[in-house]
């Protein structure tokens, strides 16, 4: 049974909820990417993943300020501002998605594409509750 709007947005906010739909469509375009990358390419593996992940946050950036974020939309210079905001914010997600990114693939010897998943995933949490505030100024939780 699906919880009602109420109860979702006291659990999880909705915003979250959207951000994370958002997050996995541009984690699809960040696949895309590496794989072409670094099997097509053959950069090395955190070159691939930084080219995959610069792609990805910008494709979330874009649908983000379209979507998750219309009642606070960025538009004009403001939109370029926010992008540059969100680069910001997420430079530091970067740096812990290919940090554990190629802990996993290197250190641990997993498969290119469980790194691949894997570092984007632990660094949603910050860029979520960082962007929402630092990015688009919506206060934390809504």
């Amino acid at each position: 049974m699906l919880l009602p709007d109420k109860v979702i947005g006291r659990i999880v906010p909705v915003r979250f909820i959207l951000f994370s739909m958002v997050g996995l469509f541009s984690l699809a375009v960040h696949m895309g990417v590496l794989a072409i990358v670094f099997h097509l390419i053959k950069l090395k593996f955190e070159m691939s993943q930084a080219l995959a992940t610069l792609v990805g946050v910008t494709n979330s950036y874009v649908i983000n300020n379209l979507f998750t974020y219309r009642d606070v939309r960025l538009r004009g210079t403001s939109f370029f501002r926010g992008l540059l905001s969100f680069y910001a914010v997420y430079a530091v997600g970067a740096l812990i998605n290919v940090g554990v990114a190629s802990y996993i693939y290197y250190g641990i010897g997993a498969e290119w594409w469980v790194a691949g998943i894997t570092g984007p995933v632990v660094a949603a949490v910050w860029n979520y509750a960082v962007s929402s505030v630092y990015t688009w100024q919506v206060p934390w939780g809504t």
